[in-house]
C-alpha cells in the first residue's frame, strides 16, 4: 500500500467514527450547459463513495434532468454520459429531488419523471439545505 493509500485508509477509518455529513447540491442547468448539469452527479457520487449523505435538488431548467429520456441527451466533455452518472448516483444511495412548482409550471406530472425522484415544496427545499453541512449550487 502506498503512503497515499495508507493516508486515505486512515482518513476513511477516522470518518467511520464520526457521524455522516450531509451535502446538498442544487442544480439549475440542463443540456444548455452540459458540464453544469453533469458535475453535481459526479461530485455527488464521489461524496457517496466517501460514505456521506447526498441530496441533489433540481430547479429551473435543471428540472428536465429528472424527466424520462432526457439524460440520454447530456454528455459533457471529460465526463461519462449523464445517464451513466445517474445510475451510479442512485446505486450508491444518492437522493434526487425536484422542485414541485417547477413541475407545475411545465405541466410535468409524476408519470413523466424517472424512478427514484421526489418532488418537494419550497419549504422542504429550505429544510434540506438547513440540515446540510454544505450546499453547492450549479
Amino acid at each position: 500500500m502506498t503512503l497515499t493509500g495508507k493516508r486515505q485508509a486512515s482518513e476513511r477509518g477516522n470518518r467511520m467514527n464520526q457521524t455522516k455529513e450531509k451535502l446538498v447540491i442544487i442544480s439549475t442547468h440542463a443540456e444548455e450547459v452540459q458540464d453544469k448539469a453533469t458535475i453535481p452527479f459526479a461530485l455527488g457520487s464521489a461524496a457517496l463513495s466517501m460514505e456521506e449523505d447526498v441530496v441533489i435538488i433540481l430547479q429551473s431548467t435543471g428540472f428536465h434532468l429528472a424527466t424520462k429520456g432526457y439524460a440520454e441527451r447530456v454528455h459533457a466533455n471529460g465526463f461519462p454520459p449523464l445517464k451513466e452518472l445517474l445510475e451510479i448516483y442512485f446505486e450508491s444511495g444518492g437522493k434526487l429531488m425536484v422542485c414541485s412548482p417547477c413541475a407545475q409550471a411545465r405541466n410535468i406530472g409524476p408519470e413523466d419523471l424517472i424512478a427514484n425522484v421526489d418532488a418537494i415544496s419550497g419549504a422542504a427545499l429550505v429544510a434540506e439545505t438547513l440540515s446540510a453541512k454544505t450546499v453547492l449550487t450549479y
